[in-house]
């Protein structure tokens, strides 16, 4: 068979459907891990040390990937309305994020930057229901942990690296971030390139007239809209201290005071390093393990490493709590990028995703607003101890639900 950068999903065989998903989405995941190091460390360090941003900037940059979480839903339902195919939909936002990211990184104005940083990083995550509904209709529902865990390996380890060599280039000169964010632009072009690769199926007609019509799943079918609520608590806790950990080590307010290099090291070299070495052995946990209890395990191993990582002022303190931290993202990367094919009924994965990315949006635009504010009140010590308490609470409640751990419908 001749090669050819897209090929009709029905000229396919089921196991060459397979094949070429996977291969596109380990170019996808590639140019991912360069877009992620952009959000975890070089955006709010450019607008902290260069620009010197206020709160309300610093959370809206911070906020921005989950905003387009919320957004996704919106832009389901108004794809489902055309005949387009889900990788299509995939790839439009991501040229989006790619012409923003251009713009801000040539911009002098700090409200330019903010704004294009804001729009990129919107745009980069409202695609994530259709990439997972792609994985539910092209992976075989015994290996879709072991695939995924494949691209995210990559993911996260170009995104340790590309944080590592894109902080020692500010380190010898901040004025050099144009062209970082000039890089991050040409990734963002090529993961589209990547996503409209995958074979795919075309858009479902959504079912509803209102484009939030995808909530009702979260009460209609109990059991999912009760862990739905558990990984809310839980996620709040967490995505809260997320822009924190960066003001934390940055900020003079804190007395830290990080180089370019130590942030890196803490907030993307660290945390990466070990998810990536550990995402093979979550990935096999989730396809053959009770879904809630591994759930359980994630969840008190955030608890721990966001109290370490603020507990303290001590370097080794903060490194320890970002390694944990780095464990229990290898396994809830896969955890939530996946779990509602375990729930999801045949067809539906798109839309019990696009509730739950929604739902994160939420939790992550509140979360980092309400954080700065909480932390200028209680202290960087104290958020530390209220999200673990926060988050062992949400494990608590997830008890009951252990029984309903092993449901894979989709």
């Amino acid at each position: 068979m001749s090669f050819q950068f897209k090929q009709d999903r029905s000229s396919l065989t089921a196991k060459e459907v397979t094949q070429k998903t996977y291969k596109c989405d380990l170019w996808r995941g590639g140019f991912e891990g360069v877009l992620s190091s952009g959000a975890q460390t070089f955006c709010l360090f450019i607008a902290i040390r260069y620009f010197n941003a206020g709160e309300v900037i610093k959370s809206l940059i911070a906020a921005a990937p989950f905003m387009g979480m919320f957004f996704s839903m919106v832009l389901l339902h108004y794809a489902s309305k055309t005949r387009w195919e889900k990788s299509a939909w995939g790839a439009l936002p991501s040229m989006i994020t790619g012409f923003c990211l251009l713009v801000a990184a040539w911009t002098s104005s700090m409200h330019m930057f903010a704004f294009f940083v804001v729009i990129a990083y919107i745009c980069r995550s409202a695609l994530l229901p259709f990439i997972t509904d792609i994985y539910g209709d092209n992976y075989p529902a015994k290996y879709r942990g072991a695939f995924f865990s494949k691209s995210l390996i990559l993911s996260v380890g170009i995104a340790a690296l590309s944080g590592f060599v894109g902080s020692s280039i500010l380190e010898k000169d901040i004025e050099y971030y144009p062209l970082i964010f000039t890089f991050l632009g040409f990734c963002a072009f090529f993961k589209a390139l990547a996503v409209y690769g995958m074979p795919s199926k075309s858009m479902e007609r959504s079912p509803h007239e209102n484009p939030f019509g995808n909530m009702k799943y979260a009460w209609q079918d109990r059991s999912f809209g009760y862990v739905l609520l558990t990984w809310f608590i839980m996620g709040f806790a967490n995505l809260w201290t997320l822009p924190l950990r960066v003001d934390y080590i940055t900020s003079p307010q804190w007395g830290i005071e990080g180089s370019a290099i130590f942030v890196a090291m803490i907030i993307t070299v660290i945390p990466e390093t070990l998810r990536m070495l550990l995402i093979p052995f979550w990935a096999g946990l989730f396809d053959k393990m009770n879904f809630v209890v591994l759930r359980m395990i994630l969840n008190l191993s955030f608890a721990a490493g966001v109290l370490l990582f603020f507990i303290s002022s001590n370097p080794l303190i903060i490194g320890a709590g970002s390694a944990l931290i780095g464990v229990a993202f290898a396994g809830g990367s896969i955890a939530w990028n996946l779990w509602v094919t375990k729930y999801a009924p045949p067809g539906k994965t798109g839309a019990y995703m696009s509730v739950h990315v929604s739902l994160t949006g939420i939790r992550g635009t509140l979360g980092p607003m309400i954080g700065y504010w909480t932390v200028g009140v209680i202290g960087a010590q104290n958020i530390g101890i209220l999200s673990c308490v926060m988050m062992i609470l949400a494990t608590l409640m997830l008890i009951p639900e252990i029984k309903h751990g092993r449901r894979n419908t989709a």
